[in-house]
Order: structure tokens, then C-alpha cells, then sequence
């Protein structure tokens, strides 16, 4: 087997030697096993034994996991052990089967039991397979092997049975079909028809929803699983706002891929091999203000247009991800992406002060990437449709990030000594001087700089009291 001589793999090993020279079973189970069968890298391993949890924990060779997941399966115990001087984390699961799944995660209960039994309560057959690692042999009570085989996606018994049990494997079985290059098993995909359309997607709790997705949205072949949310009725449900755009035409002088669900579609396909999080939700989301701000056109001369639908498209995006429970970070720096995704073009002819704070924002190598692809997924008609060039705006980057961290941002404080307290000195006395009003100065102040590089400060007394005399009606006099 590919990567079995792996540090991981030998750990894992090691581990289930220990557990066996306690005198209990142990076997390497689930999508590790899986990946070893299709000579893929396993993204990790874990165990399952007859151990009971406080058995586990008496073992001394195991310390306790600082590692807390509350909303884990009862009866998993996490271990940390050093093994050929390295620190490893392991979850070993104790044989169970689950009591009133189908009421939902979190009021699902277990009961410990066999290995047979405990195999039969996973999602899919390829997933159920469990390896001993002292013999390599793996045993098999789902056929298993033959789906892999076969390239099949294939739920554990009864299908309707294992949806009900956990919604949320619907798009585990999307994500991982199109992941593995599988097929879905008949039975498997007709009974997802179903679920869907009885409401099974509704049931799914937002955060868990968000994470699965998230994961499909990373895959390469992101496209063709998108593709299959709409097929199955899930992306209406889940992501409206999306599916809105397959009936949005497009300008096609500047479009002539077609409306924008296609060119949603594209902008997929042009992302890098390793995407951020945030970069492939600012991508499926970037155009989804087209629908509420089409402006069709009244005459042959007149083309459809856009009003500022990056603005109204950030605010949508917003309300979606505060829905499906983003932190404030991620919701910030997608809707900054989206909301700049078209006027970062002009960044080369932008002011200084602009260009500084614009490069200077955390998500700014992700919405070169996104308007990249972007423009190469609007295709113009009778142009050969290739990567555009953005020479001056990879230079501006380039020339950025060759800079000494501390020098990228210039800082009035730091480089002229001008701050808060600086700006109370010089209009001492003045009770109109309030604190928004010095912050208002300050901006100026700032922002000039950044632009003209003017160090001198005598200059900076002349431009506050310039700033400061517009702010009320009657001038002051220095």
C-alpha cells in the first residue's frame, strides 16, 4: 500500500500494537483505509477498538488530549503520545452504534459494541472499511472493496435511513464523489432526490452546512460539485443568490460566455490549485448583485448594465455569510474583496494614499487572484480567449511586497511626529476642537503625506489649519 510506511501510518500502528498488548482489538478504520486502497496520501488516521474510554486513558503509554471538541461523538477518546521522538495526536473511537440518530447530532446517543456493528453505522461503503495494521488485512462488511472497485458512492443500507440519520452526508456524498472522480450508486442519488425535495437540506445546522461546503468549494473539481448542488435542488435552497444567476443575460460584447451562472461557473475553473477559504466563496458570490441591479436596455444602441453591483453584491454577501455563521474577520475580508473586485483595475492610476491602503489589506493577493480570473472567465467575442495581462498591477504588488514590512505603510506619527496630541497643541484653547474633529485632521493629514512624501513640519501646520477652517463656518485665525 502507497504511504503505509508513512511517520503517520506508523504511529497509528504503534498505537494499535500498544492497545493489543493490553489485550484489546484495533484496527485503523474509515477514509484513512480508503485512501490507502486508492494510493492516495490519508489526511489523517484513527482507530477503533473494544476499549472502553477510561480503559483507553489507563494505558500509560497515552496522555490526554488539551484538545476539546465538545460537539464530538460520545465515546471518542483523543490521545497524544510521542512516537520516534515526534508528538503525535490521535482519536481512538471504543466499537459503538448509534441510539435515535435520526433526532439529530447532537441528541444522538451510543452504545458501545463490535466492530461489525460499528462499521454498519457510517455513511458509505468505501468509509467502512477497517484495517488490521498488525496483519494488513482489511475486512470488509459492506463490500466496500467492490465500490472502490467500482468507483462507486454507495450509502450503508437502506439510503433514506442513513440521510435521516445526518442530512448533512448529502453533500459529504457530493463532496466526496466528485473529490474520489466516483459515480453515485443509483439508489444512493435517487434517494438524495428525495430527501432534498422533502426538506432533508432545511434540517442541516448553518455552521455545519458552511464547513461542508466550504470543503467542496475547495476541491479542484469545485466546478462539476456546484454544477451537482443545482442538479440535486440544493443550491436554490442553500444559496439562492447563486441560482439566481442562471437567469441574468449578460452584455455580450463583453460577455460572450453568457449569463452570469455561466460565467460563475468559469471564474471556478480559473481559481489556483490551492485556494483560500475566503478566495473561493469571494469567487461564487463576487457577481451575485447582477440580478437586483440589471439595468436592460431600451434601444439598439443601449446595452444591459450593472449599477454598482459590486457594492449591492457585498452587502448580499454579508447577509449569506452572516447566515451560515463566518466570523466577523472572514465576513469583512470577503466583502472587501467583492466590493473592490472591479475597481482594483485601476489601482495603477489610483493616488498613493489609495494604493498603500488598498495593497496593505490582508485579503489583497486573494482579489488580485479573483479579478484575474474574473477577466479571463468574460470571454469577448471574436478574441482568442486567453489570460489577460495585468503587467502594471503585478509590478505595483511586486514593488510592495519587496519592501521592509515596517516600510510598506508610510506612518505620519512615526516618520513626521505628527499625532493627536500634536494637533490639540497647535489649536490649544479652541473649544471647537473636538475629538472627531481632530480625527478628521488627522486623516488629512495622513492622507497627504501618504500622497506627496511632504516631511517637513511647518508645512503640516498650514494644512491643519486648512483642514480645520472648513470644518466651521467662521475661519480661525492661527
Amino acid at each position: 500500500m502507497v504511504f503505509a510506511t508513512s511517520q503517520d501510518f506508523k504511529a497509528a500502528k504503534w498505537a494499535a500494537e500498544i492497545l493489543n498488548q493490553h489485550g484489546f482489538e484495533a484496527y485503523i478504520v474509515g477514509g484513512a483505509v480508503r485512501d490507502l486502497c486508492l494510493g492516495r496520501k490519508p489526511k489523517d488516521f484513527d482507530l477503533a477498538t473494544n476499549a472502553k474510554p477510561s480503559q483507553v486513558m489507563k494505558i500509560a503509554e497515552f496522555n490526554q488530549s488539551h484538545y476539546k471538541d465538545t460537539a464530538q461523538a460520545y465515546g471518542v477518546t483523543r490521545v497524544r503520545f510521542i512516537h520516534d521522538t515526534r508528538a503525535v495526536e490521535l482519536e481512538i473511537a471504543t466499537f459503538r452504534r448509534d441510539v435515535d440518530a435520526h433526532k439529530g447530532r447532537t441528541k444522538t446517543k451510543v452504545e458501545f459494541t463490535s466492530l461489525k456493528e460499528d462499521v454498519r453505522r457510517r455513511d458509505f461503503t468505501i468509509n467502512a472499511l477497517a484495517l488490521n495494521p498488525a496483519t494488513n488485512q482489511i475486512i470488509d462488511y459492506v463490500s466496500g472493496l467492490e465500490d472502490i472497485a467500482a468507483k462507486l458512492i454507495r450509502f450503508i443500507g437502506k439510503p433514506a435511513a442513513r440521510i435521516s440519520e445526518d442530512p448533512l452526508r448529502i453533500l459529504r456524498a457530493i463532496r466526496l464523489k466528485n473529490q474520489l472522480g466516483f459515480f453515485y450508486e443509483h439508489a444512493s442519488a435517487q434517494a438524495i432526490h428525495t430527501a432534498v425535495q422533502h426538506g432533508a437540506i432545511e434540517d442541516i445546522a448553518q455552521d455545519r452546512l458552511r464547513d461542508e461546503l466550504t470543503r467542496l468549494l475547495l476541491l479542484s473539481s469545485r466546478r462539476q460539485a456546484i454544477l451537482e448542488l443545482r442538479e440535486f435542488g440544493i443550491l436554490d435552497r442553500i444559496l439562492p443568490e447563486v441560482a439566481a444567476g442562471q437567469d441574468i443575460e449578460q452584455p455580450a460584447e463583453f460577455h460572450a460566455e453568457g449569463t452570469v451562472w455561466q460565467h460563475e461557473l468559469l471564474i471556478l475553473d480559473y481559481l489556483p490549485a490551492n485556494p483560500s477559504k475566503r478566495l473561493v466563496w469571494a469567487a461564487l458570490l463576487h457577481d451575485i448583485g447582477k440580478g437586483p441591479t440589471i439595468i436592460r436596455p431600451h434601444t439598439n444602441t443601449e446595452r444591459i448594465r450593472f449599477h454598482r453591483h459590486y457594492a449591492v453584491g457585498a452587502e448580499m454577501a454579508k447577509t449569506i455569510l452572516r447566515r451560515l455563521r463566518f466570523s466577523n474577520r472572514e465576513i469583512n475580508e470577503i466583502y472587501w474583496m467583492i466590493y473592490h473586485h472591479i475597481s482594483v483595475d485601476d489601482l495603477p492610476a489610483m493616488r498613493p494614499s489609495h494604493q498603500q491602503r488598498m495593497l496593505g489589506h490582508p485579503a489583497f493577493a486573494d482579489l488580485l487572484t479573483l479579478h484575474k480570473a474574473d477577466a479571463t472567465a468574460s470571454w469577448r467575442p471574436g478574441h482568442e480567449h486567453k489570460q489577460p495581462e495585468f503587467k502594471a498591477l503585478e509590478l505595483l504588488w511586486q514593488e510592495y511586497q519587496s519592501k521592509e514590512p515596517p516600510r510598506r505603510q508610510p506612518s505620519l506619527k512615526q516618520d513626521v511626529g505628527i499625532d493627536g496630541f500634536w494637533v490639540m497643541k497647535q489649536f490649544e484653547g479652541d473649544s471647537r476642537l473636538t475629538g472627531p474633529v481632530i480625527g478628521k485632521i488627522l486623516a488629512a493629514l495622513d492622507e497627504w503625506y501618504r500622497d506627496e512624501g511632504v516631511k517637513e513640519t511647518f508645512a503640516y501646520i498650514e494644512k491643519a489649519k486648512e483642514v480645520f477652517n472648513k470644518i466651521p463656518s467662521k475661519p480661525l485665525m492661527l
